[in-house]
């Protein structure tokens, strides 16, 4: 029977593999993770951690999915919150992932997260290319939509693997180095393609980030050779990638030419700040609860049809904070800000610890991608933003907090 530790690899390597070829194999293959190690630690297989790191992280989890339970028990005749009891359930998962993960030593730990996310990365290029192929004449409106059929999930899981390839082609050898460059650029260009503008700055801010985070990194850009080569492959992928990166970069500044920042119903940008008046006037209605889900929805219909003249049906207000805060006020605010802030803060406390900087640098690049997502999108809500988010955060605390692998019973 195989070691935990070469079952959870072999794991990772699929899970990451998967998150750019199969959609929501990956929430699938999370959730299930969190199960098996929830029942080994109900079976007293599995060492409880007295860390105070990631016992912040599971209350943190604990706070969001009790936020959705007090939603539910605020609105109890609204039959749409009840779902929240599922699908907030995942970030339960945050301490048994956790434990069962740091059974692993951390470059196994590294090693599997980065051979897998270079699978996936060339997952996520091949259904750029595919759908490209497909659709030869969408030039203008073509956006990539890969395995989970909508661009903001693609997009998401195309930057946490851009994400994930960058950092291991910095820690990589020479040997290895140049597969994970080649993966980090699948990944962009998957990310390009997929017209997702809230997530473009993360092409540049999370190299930045490496480059500001990392000495090493910073001594490995000073060599000419690799300025020309970060240089090259900038150019190449932006050609490569042009045709959709221009569009859509166009088609935000003819909107914010015609309209500014004012809301109406001509364009997604004005309704996209409708959508932000009217979440502000939803949460003075029910400043500590919410309104629900329905009566959100239905308050969004009513207040986008009297201030643009046009009812718009979303099923979120595009920004992550003007949802928390339509649908579960203040509360919900403040558990959807826990789970950022939380890991920021460890982040903070552990910038100078040279042991913790790749679990460091990968927290503030998942922090980056969602929080970019959160502006003007949906940061959570869908199951492969919650899945990767939790697994994903949890890897990132185990490299930056595990001195040696655990022990199982």
């Amino acid at each position: 029977m195989p070691s935990n530790s070469t079952l959870n690899r072999y794991y990772m390597i699929v899970m990451y593999a998967a998150l750019g070829m199969g959609g929501s194999v990956f929430s699938i293959m999370a959730v299930g993770a969190a199960v098996f190690s929830a029942a080994k630690i109900f079976l007293g297989r599995l060492t409880m951690t007295r860390q105070p790191m990631i016992l912040s992280l599971a209350v943190a989890g604990l706070a969001y999915f009790g936020s959705g339970l007090l939603i539910i028990a605020a609105n109890p005749a609204d039959a749409a919150n009840y779902t929240l009891a599922v699908e907030r359930l995942i970030f339960l998962g945050f301490l048994p992932l956790y434990l069962q993960l740091s059974l692993m030593d951390r470059e196994s730990l590294r090693d599997s997260l980065e051979i897998g996310a270079a699978l996936g990365a060339a997952g996520v290029a091949t259904w750029a290319v595919f759908e490209w192929a497909v659709y030869p004449l969408e030039t203008i409106s073509f956006r990539a939509h890969g395995a989970p059929g909508n661009p903001g999930p693609y997009a998401t899981t195309a930057a946490v693997l851009f994400a994930c390839c960058l950092l291991a082609s910095f820690r990589a050898g020479r040997t290895r180095r140049p597969l994970f460059v080649a993966a980090s650029l699948c990944a962009a260009f998957g990310l390009i393609m997929s017209g997702m503008r809230t997530v473009y700055p993360a092409l540049i801010v999370l190299p930045v980030l490496l480059f500001i985070t990392w000495p090493e990194a910073r001594q490995r850009l000073a060599t000419r050779g690799a300025m020309w080569a970060f240089a090259a492959s900038a150019v190449l992928l932006v050609l490569v990638g042009s045709f959709v990166l221009m569009s859509r970069l166009g088609h935000l500044l003819t909107m914010a030419n015609f309209s500014g920042f004012s809301p109406t119903a001509a364009n997604s940008l004005g309704e996209r700040i409708a959508l932000w008046y009217c979440a502000a006037d939803a949460f003075r209605e029910a400043p500590l609860f919410g309104l629900g889900r329905s009566d959100a929805y239905r308050y969004m219909h009513e207040c986008t049809s009297a201030l643009i003249g046009e009812p718009l049906e979303y099923s979120h207000f595009h920004n992550a904070l003007a949802t928390a805060a339509a649908f579960g006020g203040l509360v919900d605010v403040c558990a959807t800000s826990a789970l950022l802030l939380v890991p920021l803060y460890w982040c903070w406390r552990h910038r100078r610890d040279p042991d913790s900087r790749y679990g460091v640098i990968l927290i503030l690049s998942i922090l980056t991608i969602y929080g970019l997502n959160g502006v003007t999108n949906l940061m959570l809500g869908h199951d492969i933003h919650d899945a990767l988010f939790v697994h994903l955060m949890t890897v990132a605390f185990v490299l930056m907090v595990a001195r040696r692998p655990a022990t199982a019973r």
